[in-house]
C-alpha cells in the first residue's frame, strides 16, 4: 500500500518543446483583504485550549448582576435581604484541518520545475482563503440569530439602495459602548466603485508618498471581493472596528511533516500541514443546541442554513454590524467580484461583437 496517496502534481506529461522558457509559478488572486483589515483579534480565553481534550471548549461565567434590583431600604426595622448570582456556560467549537501537497522525484527531473518548493511556499495563501471561508460562512451564521439580526443589522432581507440615511441607521446599532468603536466598513468592489462613482469617498493621504486611503463617513473601507455581491446588485457592507471576530489557531504535534514514499510513482516527496482551529464574532457563543455535534460544524458552516451562534451575554458586546443595501447593476461584473457566470447571452453577444 502507498504511503502517500491522493493526486501528485504530474507535468511530465506536458509536451517538451526545444525551446522551453522558465517555469512560471502562479500565486492566488485573491486579496483577502477583510481578513488582513485587523478584524481578527487573537482569542487569549479559547486559544490556550485549543490542544487540550475534546472537540469543543467550555467557559464558565459567573454573569454581571441583576440591574432591574431596587434598591432595599436601610432602616432598623426591616431585614435586608441577600440575592444570589447565575452562572452560564460559553461553547466554541474546534475546528481541525490538514492538507497535502506533494510531487514525484521523475516529473520534477523530467520538466525540471520546483513543484513541491512551488506549492509548499503557497501554505500561507491556502490558509488564508480558507480562514477567509470560513470568515464569512461563520458571519453568515451568526447574523441568522433572530437575535443578532435585530439588533446588529440593518437592511438585511430588505435591501434598498445604498444611502447615507440608511448607513447612519446601519450605525445606529452600536450603540453607546465605548470599546472597539467601528473603525472600518468592507465592501465588494462592486460597492467601492459604485461610491466612487456617487462622489461619495473622500481619500486621506497618510504620509508624503503614501497611497491614499478612500474612507466613508469617517470609516476606512476595505475592498474585499469575497464580500456577498449577487448578480441583481444586492450586497451588504460589514462596519466592524479593530478585533470584532475572535480567531485562534495552534499546530498539534506532527503538525507540519515532509513525508517520503520511495516506491509509489518512483519516488514521491509530500509536505502536510495540520492545525486546530476557532473563530466566532466577539460576544457570539457556539450554540449547541442548534448543533451538539462538533464533527458537523463545518459542514454546517458551508451549509449555512443554521444559526450556529447566539450572544454569549449581551448583544451590545458585538462590535460588529451588517448593512443589506443594493447597488446598480453596472457595477456587478461576473468572474471578477461576483462568482455568478456570464450568461451563454451575453457571452454570444461579446463573441459577435468582436468579430
Amino acid at each position: 500500500m502507498a504511503i502517500i496517496d491522493g493526486t501528485i502534481a504530474d507535468l511530465s506529461q506536458n509536451f517538451i518543446p526545444e525551446v522551453w522558457a522558465d517555469w512560471v509559478y502562479d500565486r492566488m488572486t485573491e486579496t483577502n483583504a477583510m481578513i488582513r483589515s485587523g478584524i481578527l483579534k487573537n482569542d487569549d480565553k479559547l486559544g490556550p485550549q485549543l490542544l487540550s481534550r475534546g472537540l469543543f471548549i467550555t467557559i464558565p461565567h459567573v454573569q454581571h448582576i441583576d440591574e432591574t434590583l431596587e434598591p432595599q431600604d436601610w432602616n432598623n426595622h426591616t431585614d435586608l435581604v441577600a440575592h444570589d448570582g447565575t452562572s452560564f456556560t460559553e461553547n466554541d467549537v474546534k475546528m481541525t484541518d490538514a492538507q497535502v501537497f506533494g510531487s514525484s522525484d521523475y516529473d520534477e527531473m523530467v520538466t525540471g520545475a520546483q513543484t513541491l518548493n512551488a506549492l509548499s511556499a503557497q501554505f500561507p495563501d491556502y490558509w488564508n482563503h480558507v480562514d477567509t471561508q470560513r470568515m464569512f460562512q461563520v458571519l453568515n451564521a451568526t447574523y441568522l440569530n433572530a437575535d443578532i439580526l435585530e439588533a446588529k443589522s440593518f437592511g438585511v432581507g430588505a435591501e434598498k439602495d445604498f444611502s447615507a440615511s440608511n448607513f447612519t441607521k446601519a450605525m445606529a446599532r452600536m450603540g453607546d459602548v465605548a470599546g472597539d468603536k467601528p473603525t472600518r466598513m468592507a465592501v465588494n468592489s462592486g460597492t467601492y466603485n459604485y461610491l466612487l462613482n456617487q462622489n461619495l469617498i473622500t481619500f486621506v493621504q497618510p504620509s508624503d508618498g503614501g497611497k491614499p486611503i478612500g474612507n466613508y463617513n469617517g470609516m476606512l473601507i476595505t475592498q474585499d471581493d469575497q464580500v456577498p455581491l449577487t448578480t441583481d446588485g444586492k450586497t451588504c457592507a460589514y462596519i466592524y472596528g479593530s478585533g470584532a471576530i475572535n480567531y485562534s489557531i495552534a499546530t498539534p504535534a506532527h503538525g507540519v511533516a515532509l513525508v517520503r514514499d520511495e516506491l509509489h510513482q518512483g519516488g514521491i516527496s509530500a509536505i502536510s500541514q495540520k492545525r486546530v482551529s476557532t473563530m466566532h464574532v466577539a460576544g457570539t457563543m457556539a450554540d449547541m443546541a442548534v448543533e451538539s455535534n462538533p464533527t458537523k460544524w463545518k459542514a454546517d458552516l458551508k451549509d449555512g442554513t443554521k444559526a450556529l451562534y447566539a450572544p454569549v451575554n449581551d448583544v451590545r458586546d458585538i462590535h460588529i454590524i451588517k448593512y443589506g443595501f443594493t447597488i446598480d447593476k453596472d457595477f456587478v461584473i461576473p468572474g471578477v467580484n461576483t462568482t455568478a457566470k456570464p450568461s451563454a447571452a451575453a457571452s454570444t453577444s461579446n463573441t459577435t461583437s468582436g468579430k
